[in-house]
């Protein structure tokens, strides 16, 4: 059972934390580029714990929030943990790597790459971090109702980003 100043500061603090979509990508159009969301309130050994996922492909936007929410912690005398961080993949307007593939999908197929970007954590992120001047890119096969009882993938796809992936190896040497 909380008192009413407990319940009060809770409340206050979830209407005070960032939430949501925070900031759009200035590169791709309606791409999302940094989000919280305010996920999971549980009480656990006597405390309440709030998870907050917050995702950002731009670095200093992640730590624009990570210090937002350590400030709003520290004025309401809160305690506040950072764990499981997932570091940022920005986008690059110039990637030799992406130039490559682009030609190598339409020499393949004869068709126009669709590049396209999500929000969400890639291991690109994880990799650019220890390998911070790589070229990179992310590809792969269709996936269907992902993270779901129902995921499925496309083995076809699979087969063509088999040969895509033989066929870029062969043109980046």
């Amino acid at each position: 059972e909380y008192t009413e100043e407990v319940t009060n500061k809770i409340v206050d603090f979830l209407m005070i934390v960032p939430d949501g979509v925070q900031y759009m990508s200035k590169d791709i159009k309606d791409l999302v580029q940094t989000s919280l969301n305010n996920g999971v309130l549980e009480e656990k050994d006597g405390k309440l714990n709030l998870t907050i996922a917050l995702r950002s492909a731009v670095k200093s936007s992640l730590y624009e929030f990570i210090n937002k929410i350590n400030a709003l912690g520290s004025v309401m005398n809160l305690s506040i943990r950072k764990s499981n961080e997932y570091p940022a993949w920005e986008y690059e307007k110039d990637s030799k790597v992406r130039e490559i593939a682009m030609n190598t999908y339409k020499e393949l197929t004869g068709k126009e790459a669709t590049i396209s970007a999500i929000h969400a954590g890639l291991e690109c992120g994880l990799l650019k971090k220890i390998l911070p001047n790589a070229d990179m890119i992310s590809y792969g096969p269709n996936l269907y109702d992902v993270h779901s009882v129902n995921e499925k993938i496309s083995i076809k796809s699979v087969e063509n980003m088999w040969k895509f992936t033989i066929k870029l190896l062969e043109n980046l040497k």
